[in-house]
């Protein structure tokens, strides 16, 4: 049987309190702290605002995931399950009918997540989440907020274990740390972390007879990294059982303010696996990206319109 796995940064999916969207240079969490109380304790009197998400936008966004057809769904940038389950009923017309997602580590409360088209036959037999595994080989701790020691995920590698046509799979779903030229060698370092971890994941899967894949917005272009000499994702894409079925010049992202494309996205499954198909959903970006000259949703324009700032990438395999 073929499969459509498919990988989508779905670029901010919140449904929350705006006192979260502030810049995060201006961000508190100690101000955080308190603004929760008070949502909590004022009785409904002085509760924050609920941040309004773009209709347009997210309904743009629901567009790309349907292009794509996607029977297995990884989501990068999403706020929690409960965001995920409304936006399947509202604008997916309940499309999945199986969702996955646990609470990570990053600060603005964006998580990855698993879905799984409606009548598709995987059977789900496990899943794990590797949030709180410290760089020091330990147990990471939280309080008021806080997290220490450092974790190694900068969100998740949500790992999940499932069988399709008689198959043993195991997903593992990931959004690595992003590109910042601030403390841009300690970034590296954190990304590279990151790959050496998954990799040995992967490896520990197919000592269990299991057939890894490992999917997500991996936050480099090693062809283009924005920080020069970042190599950070070689651990991983040169682990000798996982292939990249993509094309050399592949591109996932559009940057804007920069106005550069670049590859982000990954789908790399086990080598064992027959790739069919390769696929880039680019009809929701926005309209100043000329690197794509082809057709547009029809409410696609300049800002706050487009699906997200990433395509749904996919890898049709026959299982």
């Amino acid at each position: 049987m073929q499969v459509t796995m498919t990988t989508f940064n779905v670029e901010n999916m919140f449904n929350r309190f705006e006192f979260l969207n502030q810049p995060w240079d201006q961000k508190n969490d100690n101000g955080f702290i308190q603004a929760l109380d008070l949502a909590v304790t004022s009785g409904g009197r002085e509760q924050p605002r609920p941040y309004e998400i773009s209709v347009i936008q997210r309904n743009n966004t629901a567009q790309a995931i349907l292009d794509a057809a996607p029977d297995i769904l990884a989501v990068q940038e999403i706020e929690n399950l409960h965001t995920l389950r409304l936006f399947n009923a509202s604008f997916w017309d309940d499309y999945f009918d199986q969702m996955i997602s646990i609470e990570g580590n990053d600060r603005r409360g964006i998580d990855v997540g698993l879905l799984i088209r409606k009548g598709f036959a995987a059977n789900i037999q496990n899943l794990r989440t590797h949030a709180d595994e410290a760089i020091n080989g330990g147990r990471v701790r939280r309080t008021l907020g806080y997290i220490f020691p450092e974790p190694i995920f900068s969100r998740d590698c949500l790992e999940v274990d499932m069988q399709i046509n008689g198959q043993p799979l195991t997903l593992l779903i990931n959004h690595f740390k992003a590109q910042d030229k601030r403390s841009a060698n300690a970034n590296i370092a954190k990304r590279r972390r990151q790959a050496e971890r998954v990799a040995q994941i992967a490896e520990e899967a197919e000592q269990r007879g299991r057939l890894p894949i490992v999917m997500g917005d991996l936050n480099v272009d090693l062809r283009h990294p924005v920080l020069s000499g970042d190599d950070s994702l070689t651990p991983l894409l040169n682990l000798k059982n996982l292939q990249d079925p993509f094309p050399a010049e592949t591109w996932t992202h559009y940057y804007v303010p920069a106005k550069e494309v670049s590859r982000l996205d990954y789908v790399l499954p086990h080598r064992d696996l027959k790739v069919v198909e390769t696929k880039i959903v680019r009809q929701g970006l926005t309209a100043k990206c000329r690197q794509y000259p082809g057709p547009r949703y029809p409410t696609i324009g300049a800002e706050l319109t487009e699906a997200s700032d990433h395509c749904p990438t996919s890898v049709v395999l026959d299982i």
